[in-house]
């Protein structure tokens, strides 16, 4: 997964202007899935999607019509995702698991983590850069790869801090004829998304510069 050292200084969501070198057309099928605390339900990944975003907007007043003014605020649509459920059900066990831990319906025992290193419980931050100190071990950064047409990967979306809000029903029924094997949907909430460009991007379109590198240990990097 790609990582961001310098999020201040660096802007990965910048692509040069021009046309477009590569006339190959995206497939639907070309993607792969990556979220840390759900290996699982990765595995088994059917779908996912690139949210949509929108702007907000804000009117200026004159004798005349209004005249509208770009907002200041971006809202990101949620993270959707459909898996194959596996027999034993243990990757719809990880999303309810993950989701019950943070919200401890029966008893706040439940709550599975350290609160003394989550941000939000513990608000006595002296700076901004205290953050980094603390572990929000709820929420899990997710990464939709997509794939050229020689499955080759050209992207990366990054959700930044990730967390489940929503598994969909499992319904049984033995009146089916044809055996359709379970699918669930799960949606989540993350704080906002970048994308970065990979080398097989850059060698088909050469406006579209890599942003990323790979270290010597092997660790994905962006340029800086």
């Amino acid at each position: 997964m790609a990582q961001q050292s310098n999020p201040s200084s660096m802007h990965p969501n910048d692509v040069a202007l021009g046309g477009i070198e590569n006339r190959n057309f995206l497939s639907p099928v070309g993607f792969k899935f990556n979220i840390r605390k759900m290996k699982g339900v990765e595995f088994f990944c059917q779908s996912a999607s690139i949210p949509s975003i929108s702007m907000n907007s804000a009117n200026t007043s004159t004798r005349f019509n209004k005249i509208p003014q770009p907002g200041d605020e971006l809202t990101y649509e949620d993270l959707s995702i459909r898996f194959l459920v596996d027999e034993n059900m243990k990757n719809w066990y990880q999303v309810h698991d993950w989701m019950r831990e943070i919200t401890t319906p029966y008893s706040s025992k439940e709550f599975g983590y350290n609160r003394g290193t989550l941000e939000s419980q513990n608000k006595k931050l002296n700076n901004r850069s205290d953050l980094a100190n603390w572990d929000n071990q709820w929420r899990s950064d997710c990464s939709l790869f997509i794939l050229s047409s020689n499955y080759q990967p050209v992207a990366e979306f990054v959700f930044k801090d990730a967390f489940p809000v929503n598994l969909s029903t499992l319904v049984f029924d033995s009146s089916v004829n044809d055996i359709q094997y379970f699918q669930a949907d799960c949606s989540l909430r993350y704080t906002y998304y970048d994308y970065f460009i990979y080398p097989a991007a850059t060698a088909t379109d050469s406006s579209m510069p890599t942003n990323y590198q790979r270290s010597a240990e092997g660790v994905d990097l962006p340029l800086s």
